[in-house]
């Protein structure tokens, strides 16, 4: 209701003052001296004096529209201003004190909640960078058990090269060495084959041999043939003639007997 009146009153208002200014415009234009040659005054004081205030009379009293805001922030500091002018009641402080009460609070809920979600936020980020670390972590120990397995195999590869290499070399060397002895033997039986055949195509100056038993020694033999008072001479003897640098006779060997 108080709205509607104070619309009402400033309508009326504005109806009142544009009938005064109207009725002010007229009284003058009708007191203004008519000039006295026609120039371009007389329009130029008509436009500036006349048209244009009847203009922004028309507008403010057919189109303006007040603002409702105004009027309403207007009745409120009039509202206000009535209450305020009244001593306030006990009530009324302790609904004031709890009202202010209740701002604080909810202001302090609002921080604190505002602090756990950046303080959430900030969680959530550490986790995501902590899973990040340690699944940059497991990639690089994976990548390195990999290189590690790599080399592993690669060494073992080349340790296993390397035995083979060694008992392919130890084989052939053992080869080698087992046909060299062959050969050394076969020589050795050869050359004593020929030495053999020498001494039994190769008549003695007593043109007498005597083919050596199992069990039989060179001592043995000079006795036998010489007696064991020059058995020791004889033995000499016998070396020299058939070439023995040692005692060392075989079974089946012939030797000549000087």
């Amino acid at each position: 209701m108080g709205n509607d009146n104070y619309h009402e009153s400033m309508e009326k208002n504005r109806q009142e003052l544009s009938q005064e200014r109207m009725a002010e415009l007229t009284r003058r234009a009708r007191q203004m001296p008519k000039p006295k040659s026609r120039g371009l005054l007389l329009p130029s004081l008509f436009f500036i004096f006349i048209l244009i205030p009847v203009t922004l009379l028309i507008y403010v009293a057919f189109y303006f529209e007040p603002d409702d805001t105004l009027t309403a922030k207007t009745n409120e500091n009039e509202v206000s201003f009535e209450l305020n002018s009244q001593p306030p009641s006990d009530s009324t402080v302790l609904a004031a004190a709890d009202d202010q009460e209740k701002d604080e609070e909810e202001k302090k809920n609002a921080k604190a909640k505002e602090a756990q979600e950046q303080q959430e936020l900030k969680e959530k980020a550490r986790e995501r960078e902590e899973k990040a670390a340690a699944k940059a972590k497991e990639k690089e120990q994976a990548a390195a058990e990999q290189q590690a397995a790599e080399k592993a195999k690669e060494t073992a590869l080349a340790e296993q090269q390397a035995r083979e290499e060694a008992e392919a070399k130890a084989k052939a060397e053992a080869e080698e060495k087992a046909k060299a002895e062959a050969e050394q033997r076969a020589q050795a039986e050869e050359k004593e084959k020929e030495q053999q055949q020498e001494q039994e195509e190769t008549p003695t100056a007593g043109g007498k041999t005597v083919t050596v038993q199992s069990s039989e020694t060179l001592y043995r033999i000079a006795v036998n043939n010489y007696g064991a008072s020059g058995a020791a001479a004889a033995v000499e003897k016998i070396k020299q003639a058939n070439g023995l640098a040692s005692n060392d006779i075989s079974p089946g060997q012939t030797l000549i007997l000087p």
